[in-house]
């Protein structure tokens, strides 16, 4: 079985058993796949992922370009061959298959900061979470999606904006963990460290 990994905080990197994936037609087969990755709690009917990257198209143009990319991303991804395909794919709904082989940036990140806040009862992080806030902030290579850029489809770049959102909410929370922890054990260059971090994706609240 093939294992797929989409490092998607940052730009967007997508590699198939270690080697780059190539073969994207576009942008918006690109976003598809991300999009499908960072959604995949639930089926997308088609319909509703045509409008959300071709807004402007009447609704069989919009279907067409759909269906163009699809065939383009199992393509790329080598998918119609493969036992435990990464897009479940019926008459109606797409998905992003969760029992594939696959690693998503945007999971582990998340996963671990989750995991030390629902675990973090205040005061000193144990070495653990501590070692866990730092790996998660590791793979923060910017943000999301960075520099793919759809202009023609403000649908989607609506719910790219309250993702990053999201995910900033977060990361935040992990820096400004991480720069009080430092602070608390007298170690004021990894605390400035991390409030810098922490001031360059909220300069507001310096």
């Amino acid at each position: 079985m093939a294992h797929l990994a989409l490092a998607l905080l940052g730009g967007f990197q997508v590699q198939l058993d270690g080697r780059p994936v190539a073969g994207f037609k576009s942008n918006k087969v690109r976003v598809l796949l991300a999009y499908l990755a960072l959604e995949s709690d639930r089926p997308h009917h088609r319909e509703t992922l045509a409008g959300l990257l071709w807004p402007n198209r009447a609704n069989r143009d919009a279907l067409n370009n759909f269906r163009y990319s699809l065939a383009n991303l199992r393509k790329t991804l080598d998918d119609r061959s493969s036992v435990t395909p990464f897009v479940q794919i019926d008459r109606d709904t797409v998905q992003f298959n969760r029992a594939s082989d696959s690693w998503l940036d945007v999971d582990e990140v998340l996963g671990r900061i989750a995991s030390v806040r629902d675990h973090q009862s205040g005061g000193d992080l144990s070495p653990s979470a501590d070692r866990d806030l730092q790996s998660a902030l590791a793979l923060c290579r910017g943000i999301l999606l960075e520099g793919l850029s759809i202009s023609d489809a403000a649908p989607f770049e609506e719910w790219l904006l309250l993702r990053r959102e999201q995910i900033a909410s977060q990361v935040t929370w992990a820096l400004a963990t991480l720069a009080a922890t430092y602070q608390v054990r007298g170690d004021s260059r990894r605390a400035e460290h991390f409030a810098r971090q922490y001031v360059a994706l909220e300069p507001w609240n310096e």
